[in-house]
């Protein structure tokens, strides 16, 4: 599962993953335990943060010490990509959490937007598919996330909405789709 919570938020006025629910808790965190209830059986959680994006106290204690290197410009990584920060798992019945930090996919562009989160998944784990779901959704439901997952059709499977659109921030991306995506952000 992956979390993309890096928007800049302007429509909003401030960062919408740190929105408070009517619980008191941030919108990534009722996100982020959505998506534990839809994958239980996931030893991890990643949460995709723009590089410049607000952090409250958990979030920094995912942040890394240190900006990991660039990405590889050539189609295939060389090297093996760093490895994403993520917490300390004091619950062995709940996944650990993972932050990865976008990177503008073309340094010439003002804004990467959700593409930068999916790249930034892409990157860590090339060969993953991914159940994505982005931050300002509140309102899916555990069985709506695991019946998209059973509907999986490679390379790529988006919510429906009901108006009929397609969701492409609510989907199960494959390695194939997210190597296409790649291939026309650069």
């Amino acid at each position: 599962p992956l979390l993309l919570a890096g928007g800049k938020s302007t429509r909003m006025g401030s960062p919408k993953h740190l929105l408070p629910m009517p619980d008191g808790r941030p919108l990534y965190q009722h996100q982020l335990d959505l998506l534990a209830r839809a994958c239980p059986d996931a030893p991890t959680i990643y949460i995709s943060l723009a590089q410049d994006s607000p952090l409250d106290r958990f979030l920094q204690s995912l942040t890394p010490s240190q900006d990991p290197p660039s990405p590889p410009t050539s189609p295939r990584p060389t090297t093996a990509p760093p490895a994403p920060a993520s917490a300390p798992n004091p619950n062995p019945n709940k996944p650990s959490i993972a932050l990865l930090r976008d990177a503008r996919p073309n340094p010439a562009a003002r804004s990467a937007g959700p593409a930068a989160g999916l790249l930034a998944a892409f990157r860590a784990r090339p060969a993953a598919t991914w159940l994505v779901l982005a931050v300002d959704y509140p309102l899916l439901t555990p069985g709506m996330l695991r019946a998209l997952c059973a509907a999986y059709a490679p390379p790529v499977t988006c919510l429906r909405n009901a108006d009929g659109f397609c969701e492409p921030l609510v989907a199960v991306w494959g390695p194939a789709a997210l190597g296409e995506l790649r291939r026309r952000v650069e």
